[in-house]
């Protein structure tokens, strides 16, 4: 009887994919970033690397949390999407540092550029990394938003 509840809730679950949720958390996440930096951003440049909050860290976080609400946290699919989520993290906070390091010298090294040079360059963005404090408020948005839609499609 057990089993057969389960899987009629599984089914119902798929009337609503699921893997839009981490979609959703990190397009809400990149639409927070021209309200939540100071430093505001030209139109042509979003959507941008880095700022608050960060939306690799929000689908990230998104994706496990669904994956843990749907499936439970002692199963293949969460355990994976848990490394995926590490994995993310670690290139949000340390590997986008280093990249960003390389725009600075970029911007640095065209500052004596013409103006007439400058128009063949494209735009380079000076900061690609985030701060610990962005990593988080993605965490915590990834989180909030699945639940929130989660038990949204689950009461209805």
């Amino acid at each position: 009887m057990a089993q057969r509840a389960a899987t009629a809730y599984a089914e119902d679950m798929m009337i609503f994919p699921l893997f839009l949720i981490p979609i959703l958390s990190g397009l809400a996440a990149q639409a927070l970033k021209p309200l939540l930096n100071k430093r505001r951003t030209a139109p042509a440049h979003i959507p941008r690397y880095g700022g608050m909050p960060s939306a690799h860290t929000s689908f990230a976080v998104s994706l496990v949390t669904i994956i843990g609400l749907n499936n439970g946290v002692l199963t293949a699919p969460f355990a994976l999407a848990t490394a995926f989520m590490i994995y993310t993290l670690d290139d949000a906070l340390r590997m986008r540092i280093f990249l960003g390091h390389y725009g600075q010298a970029l911007q640095k090294l065209i500052k004596g550029l013409s103006d007439e040079d400058l128009k063949s360059i494209p735009y380079i963005e000076p900061r690609l990394g985030h701060t610990l404090p962005e990593v988080i408020a993605g965490a915590i948005l990834g989180f909030i938003v699945s639940v929130i839609v989660f038990e949204i499609i689950r009461v209805y």
